[in-house]
């Protein structure tokens, strides 16, 4: 039995609840561009139905920012205090899509009698897309500043990480990120513009491994959405403190000092 088979039994450490939250931010965007393609009632009831989902992932990102500051206690890490603020900078941001999505699902209400409110209804999905759009990416990245932080601190359970490659490492992250669909066609990756090009050999041996898997994605068109299983998540947040540079070991490598982004939108 691999390591990612091994039985759970302790509950998800706080870098795998937040690579959760980030893969429902992913799934909340791939179901926007969906809704995006619809019109009439089924554009409201679709609008109207999302909402509680938006308004989720904002007390998703709420309750993990009161678990980053009961963790922190009363002197805070700089890795848990950017972590934290990320947390709450989403749940702001998905509290603002949920009313966008509001106010969308009025207009394209009146839409159906008077069309020029569907470019109105249509602006302001575009902006619960927007705002949300980075959820994924901040949450990857607040994993992997806590992650660092347990890792100095020695609280990280001690476990052996996944045999990696630098390959899969990158990809396992890049698929975190929500950055990769499949085109069904040729099953060939598609990775958005500006991120490391991955292999379909590579994601073949992490899909047998059982650390990502595929679900459905909206656009591009006959295309699939890569996402992390809770193995993958497991394996992921395991190495998550580790460079990408060089396939993980058994040894805990130096720290490297990243710089946390602008919290500027």
């Amino acid at each position: 039995m691999t390591t990612t088979e091994t039985i759970r039994t302790s509950d998800p450490s706080l870098p795998e609840r937040l690579l959760d939250l980030g893969a429902d931010f992913t799934r909340h965007h791939d179901a926007l561009k969906l809704i995006s393609t619809l019109n009439g009632l089924d554009l409201t009831k679709a609008v109207a139905e999302h909402i509680p989902v938006t308004q989720a992932l904002a007390r998703g990102s709420l309750d993990l920012r009161q678990r980053l500051d009961n963790a922190s206690g009363n002197s805070p890490s700089w890795e848990g205090r950017c972590a934290a603020e990320r947390m709450m900078q989403l749940a702001n941001l998905a509290l603002l899509a949920a009313d966008h999505l509001s106010t969308a699902a009025g207009l394209s209400y009146k839409a159906v009698h008077h069309r020029p409110h569907l470019s109105k209804a249509e602006k302001h999905i575009e902006c619960a897309k927007q705002l949300t759009s980075l959820g994924a990416e901040d949450c990857l990245t607040a994993a992997g500043l806590l992650a660092r932080q347990m890792c100095r601190q020695n609280l990280i359970p001690a476990q052996r990480p996944p045999a990696l490659t630098a390959a899969q490492h990158t990809a396992l992250h890049t698929v975190a990120a929500g950055h990769v669909v499949i085109n069904q066609a040729v099953n060939k990756p598609l990775v958005e513009r500006g991120q490391e090009q991955l292999a379909v050999t590579t994601l073949r041996s992490l899909e047998n491994r059982g650390l990502i898997s595929r679900g459905h994605a909206a656009f591009p068109p006959d295309s699939e959405r890569l996402c992390l299983t809770q193995h993958g998540i497991r394996a992921l947040s395991a190495v998550l403190e580790q460079p990408r540079s060089a396939p993980p070991t058994t040894s805990r490598p130096a720290i490297r000092p990243t710089a946390a982004r602008s919290a500027a939108r």
